[in-house]
């Protein structure tokens, strides 16, 4: 299990359960985390053959994006993760997410990828928002 933990700045811990009822923290660092401030949060993990992937938001790791957005890591052994350094794969760029475009979840359908997410616009209104690998 991953989960959201808090220090100097929010970061991704992990936990490991033989019973999915007793649940213990794996080592004393997080798993994935961007330095003292910021947020690297929400993760949503996913295999894709040999690899996995763990979708997740960032927001405030320094100061050249100020907003929120999805990006990825990748794993082959759950523990060990290398991030993905190009540009974030969701970020803030319509109406209805200028604000922030975070918290991702991955659906592969026929084909087609599809990516929810939380839309946030300048008004603090919140929806579910969907981008899709190819036009529908």
């Amino acid at each position: 299990m991953y989960y959201n933990a808090l220090g100097n700045a929010e970061r991704i811990g992990m936990a490991i359960s033989d019973d999915m009822v007793s649940w213990k923290r794996f080592g004393s660092d997080p798993v994935l985390e961007h330095g003292n401030r910021g947020i690297t949060g929400d993760a949503h993990v996913q295999r894709m053959g040999k690899l996995w992937v763990m979708f997740y938001l960032g927001f405030n790791w320094d100061d050249s994006r100020n907003y929120a957005w999805d990006t990825f890591a990748c794993s082959y052994d759950l523990v060990h993760w290398t991030d993905w350094t190009g540009e974030p794969l969701i970020k803030p760029s319509e109406p209805f997410d200028n604000c922030y475009a975070h918290k991702p979840c991955m659906v592969k359908w026929k084909g087609t990828v599809y990516h929810f997410y939380c839309a946030v616009d300048k008004d603090n209104n919140r929806g579910i928002a969907l981008a899709t690998s190819k036009e529908l």
